[in-house]
């Protein structure tokens, strides 16, 4: 039985050591809570900012909007929006402004103007049946920050 043990105690070391990573070239992944409500967001500055946020989960929708106005945004194929996996692939960093392949651009996007204050809008995809609690929610529908910035 001892020599299952050690066996055992081995193979975990060994699987424990594999999944971590010395390359800086290769970060860990995040993990993310499937129920995530909440992110802090970071905004660099000029007229085509950079958006991050952390933890850097995906997310469904990035909104720039300027008094309820939507200036640019981008999302996922809506009719993905049933499976969290499907909706959620949004991943920081996004530039305002350039469209990754596989999202959706918003129609008419407008550049920013400098001495205007806008707001960055991210939403994500909860699971089914989630009563996780945001700061806004339409159906499965998670709003993870408001963040204010100026130009």
């Amino acid at each position: 039985m001892r020599s299952h043990s050690r066996h055992f105690a081995a193979l975990a070391a060994l699987l424990f050591l594999g999944g971590c990573s010395d390359d800086p070239a290769q970060p860990d992944p995040v993990v993310c809570d499937p129920e995530l409500t909440s992110v802090t967001a970071n905004v660099s500055g000029g007229l085509s900012p950079v958006f991050d946020w952390d933890p850097a989960c995906p997310v469904a929708m990035v909104l720039v909007e300027e008094q309820a106005h939507d200036k640019w945004g981008l999302m996922t194929d809506e009719a993905g929006w049933d499976d969290p996996a499907t909706a959620n692939i949004i991943e920081p960093p996004v530039t305002y402004g350039v469209v990754p392949d596989g999202l959706i651009e918003l129609p008419n996007p407008e550049a920013l103007e400098p001495g205007v204050t806008y707001e960055l809008i991210l939403w994500r995809i909860l699971p089914a049946g989630s009563t996780a609690v945001c700061e806004a929610r339409f159906d499965d529908a998670c709003l993870l920050t408001v963040h204010t910035f100026a130009r």
